[in-house]
């Protein structure tokens, strides 16, 4: 009996108990099914997705990043310092939004789970985030994917745009996410 106990728990299993235990969700009787062997290296291949941040560079279908347009110049550092004040909701998903305050710490809300770091302005006007700090919600995985996207823009030291009178954003190797802003100050 014990034998058999043994050969129903999986890497699956111990995969959902890693990622229950990331997440602080109990693992109490979680078993394998019994119907057939799990495709261990897709489930491992999704988690990596979901928890790896690195955004910027994969291919496929971006929900936040946009091309940067073409032409587009950084601001200096302290028209990209101004820029930022103020609260910054994510064009199309104003759930989403990054505040900058001036004492140099950000705060966020990503539509799932809210963060904060300090940053600061270079000289060039590329915004330095430090470490992110950040509850641990899981969402579904929309929510995630795009939380993930800001995220990585966050930590990409990305430079200060003024797209249009109502339009900042925040770039680094082509990839932008755009907020709304009232008009330029």
């Amino acid at each position: 009996m014990t034998s058999k106990m043994r050969k129903t728990l999986s890497a699956v299993t111990a995969l959902a108990a890693l990622a229950g235990g990331f997440f602080g969700a109990g693992t109490a009787n979680a078993q394998m099914s019994s119907n057939g062997p799990a495709d261990l290296e897709g489930l491992t291949q999704m988690g990596w997705s979901a928890f790896s941040g690195s955004v910027i560079n994969k291919g496929g279908t971006h929900m936040l990043l946009k091309n940067l347009p073409e032409g587009a110049k950084p601001l200096p550092a302290d028209q990209a310092k101004a820029a930022l004040q103020g609260p910054l909701p994510v064009k199309g998903d104003a759930s989403m939004t990054v505040t900058f305050g001036p004492d140099g710490k950000l705060s966020f809300f990503d539509g799932c789970n809210a963060g904060s770091a300090g940053y600061s302005i270079d000289s060039s006007g590329a915004v330095k985030v430090g470490t992110i700090g950040e509850t641990q919600r899981l969402c579904d995985p929309t929510k995630m994917n795009k939380a993930d996207e800001l995220k990585s823009i966050l930590r990409s030291n990305p430079s200060v745009y003024r797209i249009d009178s109502e339009t900042v954003a925040l770039a680094s190797q082509g990839k932008a996410i755009e907020f709304s802003k009232a008009a330029a100050n």
